[in-house]
């Protein structure tokens, strides 16, 4: 167990604890992955990868996270048959409209 997360040394993953409701409510729910059974009593959601992808551009756009945009754009590239109707709306709520997913 980490700080706010936990991390599982035999997957050598790392999970963040941020909050009880996911991006302040913005996420929609249906896409929110339930992950059961990993190990006992270790079930957990995550969210999906476009809404991973809207959260970096919006901290890119809020001018604290220069590199989060470089983030934003490998997740992007990483991952074939995204919902971009989907991830436009995110970003553009992210980032208060300045930017989308030509931006990536």
């Amino acid at each position: 167990m980490a700080t706010r997360g936990w991390m599982h040394p035999g997957l050598s993953l790392g999970f963040e604890v941020v909050g009880s409701t996911p991006l302040d409510g913005l996420v929609d729910r249906d896409r929110i992955h339930l992950i059961e059974n990993l190990t006992p009593g270790a079930n957990f959601a995550i969210l999906g990868i476009e809404d991973l992808i809207a959260d970096r551009m919006g901290q890119y756009a809020s001018g604290t996270a220069a590199n989060r945009i470089d983030q934003a754009r490998l997740l992007f590239g990483l991952h074939s048959g995204l919902d971009l109707d989907y991830l436009e709306r995110r970003i553009r709520e992210e980032s208060s409209g300045d930017y989308g997913v030509d931006d990536l």
